[in-house]
């Protein structure tokens, strides 16, 4: 009997290293010694038709996305979940961390204003820590919510009527009503932002004040916008599952709608190819737009960059929750090994994972993951090594693709990394440097547009009757020191856009003290406070972002950032920075990794010269998307092959037509295939490729139009 036990555990061991994603398996061990039962959510990827199977084995799903699903299980339901031949990957992330006014004038937005767009068409969801719907900034002029629904995930329900979620509490706009009316708050909705980090980046995207003085004192910029407030668990599949709620929920509206995360963390490969970043590409499209916040990691030293070709690695490290390292596709390694002063993890293996006290070691196979890369993993949770220094050595790396580089990527989940890459000074008055590829993992995917944090405040007045500053701030107009950096892993172009993050004043929850310092003067002492971070600089683009979607409501993400890319402005310092203390935005609709392509501005979309977006798109420079989907490889259910589709587009030149190349390259630097080689109008164009005589692996596509050449990447999986 005891031989027969054995076997079953090790045969479950296996089917969860070999399936679980490695913090899943690192949250599990101790957990499943202890028995819990309490449900949670999983992201799970698997074939077409998975959430109907899903079902059909008992598990409740919660949001169908094709070949994902997220589904609660119990932790006894775990292993039979695991076990399932059509299931390829179980996923539970580190939940994330919480990432307004000045800032919110600065886009512009008077423009729209003028122009009769303020919100009242377009509906704003935010997915936070909940939201103190007591707030002035939240009411109409008569008292009435302006809050259509509030879905608490964290209290104990059968999730909101009429849609597929079994869990947590919803709340109508009539029961908010009912209890502002009531005399006695929160009898009936429970729903209380405790933390109050959502209720400031709700009023910076959509909040205002109908008793402030003068009225636009204090809003957002979709300021006669609804809202759609999810309070979350800030774990992955339910941060996945409100966003779906809010766009099921402004669908049955018929409403276009913004959706905000200021969250996000170091946890994933930083190319947008992760199952997260997948299944949030998967809920855009048409009028439903996601907002990211860029992450407050750029002044930390959470990254770590190597190509040399060596036959091992030793990557030094402080006390950490977790160290991801991902290793270039198509490249080896036979084990990993991690030490400290009084442990030691020895020769992990691909496809295993090894655990001392509470400290994992795993080595995923190049084949677990989306960009078949081998990643590596460490978690620790033992506050008695909180003074020790680790050092993850990677065992008999092999260049084995033969591109003369062995690229290895790795994020800790805060400033850890004792060797990190590529400092680089941002102004003499930060007191410390910047480092690039520090954007948030979420912040990476395709089709969210990530929003880093320009200082928009450097000095406030505070209840007190004093003005402070932060003493590493620099001018006004410069970029905030934390703002996470681009670009990301595979060398796409984030951060997006930036929008005002340092200093905002936005709405508190009476739930939450602030220290007297952050405070503003009277009137507004009692309600208001001031905080920075690229969490108010996010719901600060989305108010702007969802007054474009208000006049243009068939806008997909690729349209909203076509208006960004080319329309956005510069900014500049105050009286008293020089280039040597505050570096600024001098050159807007061009990209660089610190500003992206600059700050928002509406004056082009809703002033007395404004183009017209619903006519045939007038393309202003040379572009190259990414490919979608990517990573590819499914067969198309109608022709049978493996397609992704490219879109480019020409700007006119003064010739009818233009000589124009679009070419498939491998990773040899051989031309696969000729897409496109003939002469074609200036103009948006779209391009299948059809790779299903093509075998797994990375491949470059390429555009050459005269001296103007762009190159992406893309990843075929079989």
């Amino acid at each position: 009997m005891n031989r027969i036990i054995l076997l079953l555990l090790l045969l479950a061991g296996f089917v969860f290293g070999q399936k679980a994603d490695a913090y899943l398996r690192f949250q599990q061990r101790p957990a499943l010694a202890k028995g819990e039962s309490a449900p949670f959510r999983v992201l799970v990827k698997g074939n077409e038709g998975l959430a109907q199977e899903l079902s059909q084995e008992g598990f409740e799903v919660q949001s169908d996305l094709g070949r994902m699903a997220t589904v609660q299980v119990t932790r006894q339901q775990l292993s039979r979940l695991l076990s399932m031949n059509d299931v390829q990957r179980v996923t539970f992330t580190p939940p994330k961390k919480l990432y307004n006014s000045k800032a919110v004038n600065y886009e512009n937005v008077q423009a729209a204003y003028n122009a009769g767009y303020t919100g009242k068409d377009v509906l704003v969801g935010i997915v936070d820590t909940g939201i103190d719907f007591y707030h002035p900034m939240f009411r109409k002029e008569h008292g009435d919510t302006r809050i259509l629904y509030i879905w608490d995930q964290t209290l104990s329900g059968s999730g909101p009527s009429g849609t597929s979620f079994t869990y947590g509490v919803e709340y109508t706009e009539a029961q908010i009503n009912q209890d502002l009316k009531s005399g006695s708050p929160h009898s009936v909705v429970k729903q209380k932002d405790v933390e109050g980090h959502g209720t400031h980046v709700a009023g910076s995207a959509a909040g205002a004040d109908p008793n402030a003085s003068p009225p636009d004192t204090l809003h957002g910029g979709a300021k006669e916008a609804n809202l759609i407030i999810v309070k979350t668990s800030l774990q992955n599949a339910d941060i996945i599952d409100g966003i779906n709620y809010i766009f099921t929920r402004a669908s049955a509206l018929g409403k276009p709608c913004v959706v905000n995360l200021s969250l996000g963390g170091q946890y994933g490969p930083h190319d947008g190819s992760d199952d997260d970043s997948q299944a949030i590409n998967a809920l855009t499209g048409t009028g439903k737009i996601v907002v990211y916040a860029a992450g407050n990691d750029g002044n930390k030293k959470v990254h770590y960059y190597k190509t040399n070709v060596v036959s091992s690695d030793q990557i030094q490290f402080t006390y950490t929750d977790y160290v991801n390292v991902w290793i270039e596709a198509g490249d080896d390694l036979t084990s990993a090994s991690l030490s400290w002063d009084g442990g030691s993890i020895s020769n992990v293996i691909k496809g295993t994972y090894k655990v001392s006290g509470n400290v994992q070691l795993s080595v995923d196979k190049a084949s677990s993951a989306n960009n078949n890369e081998i990643a590596v993993a460490v978690f620790i949770d033992d506050t008695t090594l909180s003074s020790k220094t680790f050092t993850l050595t990677l065992n008999s790396l092999s260049d084995k693709n033969n591109n003369g580089t062995i690229t290895r990527h790795g994020w800790a989940s805060d400033d850890a990394f004792l060797d990190p890459y590529g400092a680089f000074s941002q102004g003499t008055s930060y007191g410390s440097s910047d480092y690039p590829y520090t954007l948030s993992n979420d912040a990476c995917a395709q089709d969210v547009i990530s929003v880093g944090a320009f200082i928009s405040r450097e000095n406030w007045p505070a209840s007190a009757g004093y003005t402070y500053h932060y003493t590493t701030s620099g001018k006004e107009g410069g970029i905030a020191g934390f703002s996470g950096i681009g670009p990301t892993a595979d060398g796409r172009n984030k951060p997006d856009i930036i929008a005002g993050g340092q200093i905002v004043l936005s709405a508190k929850s009476s739930f939450i003290s602030v220290q007297k310092e952050l405070l503003p003067p009277a009137p507004f002492t009692d309600d208001y406070y001031y905080t920075q971070g690229t969490s108010m600089a996010a719901p600060v683009a989305s108010g702007a972002i969802a007054l474009l979607l208000e006049k243009h409501p068939t806008w997909n993400p690729d349209a909203v950032k076509e208006y960004l890319f080319n329309h956005a402005q510069g900014t500049s310092a105050t009286t008293g920075g020089t280039p040597a203390e505050v570096k600024v935005k001098d050159d807007p609709n061009n990209w660089d990794r610190v500003f992206g392509y600059g700050a928002i501005d509406l004056t082009d979309a809703f002033g007395p010269d404004a183009i017209d977006h619903n006519a045939p798109s007038i393309v202003t420079r040379f572009t190259l998307a990414q490919n979608y989907p990517n990573p590819f490889g499914e067969k198309n259910q109608t022709t049978g092959s493996a397609t992704t589709i490219i879109r480019y587009g020409l700007k006119a030149t003064g010739q009818a037509e233009i000589p124009v190349q679009l070419i498939i390259y491998n990773t040899l630097g051989q031309t696969v295939k000729k897409l496109v080689d003939r002469q074609e109008r200036a103009g948006e164009h779209t391009v299948v490729f059809d790779a299903n005589n093509l075998p797994s692996g990375i491949y470059f596509y390429t555009l050459q139009v005269g001296s103007h050449k762009l190159t992406r990447k893309m990843i075929l999986l079989r």
